[in-house]
């Protein structure tokens, strides 16, 4: 194992209400973030609600909702989408107005819709009758539930070309939902487990069960172990992970950081007045975590952590640096290096698996990025410039 110097270690993170304009705390669930360009959408129990300024103020978003019931919100370019207790609807102009858009639901089971998730230009919704997927212009749904049982689904991720699906159980497809494996070992039978949460940090994928807690696969999916230590709340409803950071909310415990991968949590609850924590979402410089009393803000540099990290064993070169389109990598470690790059906010814009010890940066706007690699043991990451 090498051995890290580590930088800018910072703790106690405190939590702030950010709630004027939104509808009463404690009597809304606040369960789904989106965001487009410098709009943060909250999905409430009472409709759609947008802030241009971080929080400080929201104002509703709900004209041509026919249900407010907000069960999940994405976004796609410009396309704002949101996931409602009777079907699912469409917003071209951050939420001004809104139009139905469930052609080709199946609606035998109900017409809940608990879940989005945007893979590229494909967009998947999890219903009470399995999964569908919609392509541009995004006007109808087609089901892709072949190997999946026809029950209801409540979260997505994604990794390299693997895209998870949760519910009664954890589905894995490496072809975009035309078919689905249930990934079973070390997860709990689909009869005992209640996935509600996912989360992917480098090369690890993070399953949330509302009950058992959290459980890590370091190989896409094919094997799971629980990492609950120090997790004093099983009953996880929302994961997120930013930068070696990997957030946990409970149904009852608030919110849990591990900063090793989930081998061991803490809480991080300064400031909360509710810990039933339902939704996060990265924004800007600050994690956001919908709760049970409204919504809530901290700066990401507040939380217990790594901030840089350096590995005096790792031979690492970027070039050249300043770039514009193909950044060489050169590395001595051995092995399967995952890519991640994050812009100045703190936010991860790029990621990938290297290949041909090259990654192409040419879609990246002007400005200086992190760029992180991660193996097995190790992590290390240089700066450079994008012109």
């Amino acid at each position: 194992m090498t051995m890290l110097a580590l930088l800018g270690l910072s703790v106690n993170a405190q939590w702030t209400a950010v709630n004027t304009g939104l509808p009463y705390p404690g009597t809304n669930e606040y369960e789904w973030f989106a965001s487009i360009g410098s709009d943060l959408f909250i999905g409430t129990g009472s409709g759609v609600y947008i802030t241009s300024n971080n929080g400080t103020s929201w104002t509703a978003a709900s004209t041509g909702l026919t249900n407010t019931d907000i069960e999940a919100l994405a976004s796609i370019g410009s396309n704002l989408f949101a996931a409602t207790g009777n079907g699912i609807f469409k917003s071209v102009n951050n939420g001004t107005n809104w139009t139905s858009m469930s052609t080709g639901l199946n609606t035998s089971n109900g017409t809940s819709v608990y879940s989005l998730f945007a893979s590229g230009t494909n967009l998947f919704a999890g219903t009470e009758a399995g999964v569908f997927i919609s392509l541009p212009p995004y006007t109808s749904w087609t089901a892709v539930n072949t190997g999946l049982m026809l029950v209801d689904y409540y979260a997505f991720t994604q990794i390299g070309s693997y895209i998870f699906s949760g519910g009664l159980g954890v589905y894995r497809t490496s072809n975009n939902g035309a078919s689905w494996t249930e990934m079973t070992s070390g997860l709990p039978s689909i009869y005992d487990s209640d996935f509600e949460s996912f989360a992917v940090l480098g090369s690890n994928v993070y399953a949330g069960d509302l009950g058992l807690g959290v459980f890590k696969s370091t190989d896409n999916g094919t094997t799971w172990t629980a990492v609950n230590s120090g997790l004093t709340d099983l009953h996880t409803q929302a994961l997120c992970a930013n930068g070696t950071n990997l957030f946990a909310g409970g149904l009852n415990g608030g919110v849990f950081l591990s900063n090793d991968n989930g081998a061991t949590w803490t809480t991080e609850n300064t400031g909360l007045s509710s810990l039933t924590v339902l939704s996060f979402q990265v924004f800007g410089t600050y994690l956001y975590a919908g709760t049970a009393d409204g919504v809530f803000r901290a700066p990401l540099s507040s939380f217990a952590g790594i901030s840089e990290l350096q590995d005096n064993n790792i031979h690492l070169n970027i070039f050249p640096n300043p770039c514009n389109e193909i950044l060489q990598i050169t590395c001595d470690e051995p092995g399967t290096k995952n890519i991640e790059i994050y812009n100045i906010l703190g936010e991860c814009v790029q990621q990938s698996v290297l290949n041909n010890n090259e990654v192409d940066v040419s879609s990246l706007a002007e400005g200086i990025y992190t760029i992180r690699l991660t193996g097995a043991d190790w992590i290390e990451q240089k700066k450079f410039i994008k012109e």
